[in-house]
């Protein structure tokens, strides 16, 4: 075969946009495509008919990609090439390909992607080599500012979970407790990774506020935290709310209006209480988990989100699997990396942070309440039921009426037999004379609750919430033994 039909072969080659170039089995340019003018700066003019393939990339003159796959030496290939991640191609059948950096190409500092492939005739005989160029400078910056990102993400967990013992706070979260120090840990982690996760916990635990703190913590953190609140949503309108619809797809919808999905996108969609979707909306979320897409109501065109999936549920969902109300397949792509996050019950060694916390947020600009400790130790022999959100209620109505009431919450099952705890306290926002006041306040209390219980120890001390050995302790500091 001539160079001409060589020429007329790469014709067409020369309205491609990837650059190229060709060489006989004499390691001689035969083919040097416009695209390839552009990228190196060199003619097709100045290198037909050359072996100065290597100029436009060395400095000396060294076999380029296409030049070793003519001599089959892929030793030689990785030898020469060993810091440009040599390989073989695994979509081109017989080719090789690296990807380097270079200093000076056509003017510019580029990274370079190369592909070598053999050239056969129609009996299957070797007759040349072809290589291809590609400038992905955009591409490998981009990858290199991503993967900056995500080093200094990775050391900034680093540096988070070596604090978090010496931390009492992590986000919003609250709590210096062994079982919350272990969750701080498990979100630092997870905030590390894109991997979906699900929070358990009761209600009132803070759920939504963990997989916030995921979200700051993450490479996401500047795009948006978009919760839905599953139970919420009326069946009807359930798949207008998640994948948005378009102007006309029902009546009432006047205009085009983006769904959860699409206001997720970049960001973290968090789907709190995701036991109440229905099985039907279980299939086409699913869809979207796996990539598949979805399509606003009103439209066949697909859009396929970037998003990361934090849910959230106080149900058991792997009994709900088991009865038939939530798919297998929608469980475990939900449930990848699950958290639990304790009652308060379980964690009243944080109360103490809790209280004064909401105190600072519910009292004074200036100056915290102060909680006398007869309050203290009554809302520390509290079960709290409604946990964390039940504590901070309970203190934003002390706060307003004065009042410690917890008889005002609800007792799980319906069960209102907890002793009365009812008291009056007057706030104090200033130390001066706050010994008197909390001495004629407990005084007053325990002598009511004493005179209620006919003096009966035992009993007067269930009432108040303390336990005999701190009422016996009281009555004799005021005098009352």
């Amino acid at each position: 075969m001539t160079e001409d039909h060589y020429h007329e072969l790469f014709r067409l080659s020369d309205y491609s946009p990837i650059a190229q170039f060709a060489i006989n089995l004499e390691h001689r340019i035969i083919h040097w495509n416009r695209s390839c003018e552009r990228l190196t700066g060199f003619s097709a003019a100045e290198m037909l008919g050359s072996d100065r393939q290597w100029e436009p990339f060395y400095d000396r003159k060294r076999p380029v990609l296409a030049d070793l796959i003519l001599l089959d030496d892929f030793e030689e290939f990785c030898r020469l090439y060993h810091d440009q991640n040599p390989s073989r191609s695994s979509l081109v059948s017989r080719a090789w390909e690296a990807t380097g950096f270079f200093q000076d190409i056509g003017g510019m500092a580029r990274y370079i992607y190369f592909l070598a492939a053999p050239i056969f005739d129609d009996r299957n005989r070797v007759i040349g080599a072809i290589e291809t160029l590609q400038d992905i400078t955009e591409q490998k910056q981009r990858a290199l500012v991503a993967e900056k990102e995500y080093g200094n993400l990775l050391q900034e967990n680093m540096r988070l979970r070596s604090a978090i013992r010496e931390r009492y706070r992590f986000g919003d979260l609250i709590g210096k407790s062994r079982a919350m120090q272990e969750v701080y840990d498990l979100i630092a982690k997870v905030a590390a990774s894109d991997i979906p996760a699900i929070i358990y916990g009761e209600s009132g635990t803070g759920k939504e506020l963990a997989a916030r703190t995921i979200h700051e913590l993450s490479a996401r953190r500047h795009e948006a935290f978009v919760p839905v609140h599953c139970g919420a949503i009326p069946d009807n309108l359930v798949e207008s709310e998640f994948f948005g619809h378009k102007k006309g797809a029902f009546t009432g919808a006047h205009a085009d209006q983006p769904g959860y999905l699409d206001r997720a996108n970049r960001g973290t969609l968090f789907l709190d209480e995701v036991g109440e979707i229905s099985l039907p909306m279980q299939v086409k979320l699913l869809r979207v988990l796996e990539g598949g897409g979805f399509a606003p109501v009103g439209s066949n065109v697909i859009r396929i989100p970037d998003l990361r999936v934090i849910a959230a549920t106080s149900r058991n969902l792997r009994e709900m699997v088991a009865n038939g109300g939530m798919r297998e397949d929608f469980f475990f792509r939900i449930h990848v990396i699950p958290i639990q996050l304790p009652p308060l019950r379980t964690r009243k060694e944080d109360l103490r942070l809790l209280v004064d916390h909401f105190l600072a947020i519910y009292g004074d600009t200036e100056k915290s309440p102060v909680l006398p400790d007869s309050v203290r130790e009554l809302l520390n022999s509290y079960d709290w039921p409604g946990n964390v959100r039940e504590l901070q209620n309970v203190l934003h109505r002390y706060l307003t009426l004065e009042k410690l009431d917890l008889n005002d919450t609800a007792q799980p099952d319906g069960d209102n037999t907890q002793p009365e705890r009812t008291v009056v306290a007057p706030i104090q926002s200033d130390f001066a004379g706050l010994r008197t006041s909390m001495d004629g306040f407990e005084r007053k209390q325990i002598e009511t609750a004493l005179e209620r219980n006919q003096w009966h120890k035992g009993r007067t001390a269930v009432s108040l919430g303390i336990s005999r050995k701190t009422l016996f302790r009281k009555m004799k500091k005021i005098g009352l033994v």
